[in-house]
């Protein structure tokens, strides 16, 4: 009887180390952590790039604008480029001041092995031209991201529907 015991609790002993072991293996196998933390890092970049992207004073634009280029990646961050001069004389002429902050984010596509990304934000944003009060609105964005060398950057911004 006795005998009969200890062999049962040896079978459940082996059975528990096994489904242990494989239930380890399983986790350290499954990439949903690693695909979490991608989305975690996309979100802690794109987050403050959105409120660098609607950020600009008359009196700092250049060095605003250079802000957003340098938060933008592809053909976005190109086009920003080309227009450089012309957003910093559009703020100037008009003496703009927009603030931005971000309201909420969330991932809505993630593919790590090509690098892309897409989100919705919204952004409470906050834009004054000559010397007028701010007049707040809410942005509700769907923003591409995409990884570069630099980490994850804002390669597109739309505005989404309402």
């Amino acid at each position: 009887m006795k005998l009969r015991l200890l062999v049962v609790l040896a079978v459940l002993s082996v059975l528990a180390a096994a489904f242990s072991g494989w239930s380890w293996w399983r986790a350290a196998a499954d990439d949903s952590l690693a695909r979490g933390r991608e989305r975690d890092a996309v979100l802690a970049a794109a987050g403050p790039a959105l409120v660098t992207l609607n950020t600009i004073d008359y009196r700092t634009a250049a060095a605003d604008v250079d802000r957003w280029i340098t938060a933008t990646t592809g053909q976005y961050g190109k086009d920003l480029t080309g227009d450089r001069q012309l957003q910093i004389d559009r703020a100037a002429s008009a003496r703009t001041v927009s603030t931005a902050s971000l309201v909420q984010a969330a991932v809505t596509e993630i593919d790590v092995p090509h690098g892309t990304a897409r989100l919705l934000a919204v952004l409470d944003v906050r834009v004054s031209t000559g010397g007028n009060a701010d007049a707040p609105r809410l942005n509700r964005l769907t923003v591409d991201v995409s990884h570069s060398p630099d980490g994850w950057k804002i390669a597109g911004v739309q505005a989404a529907g309402s």
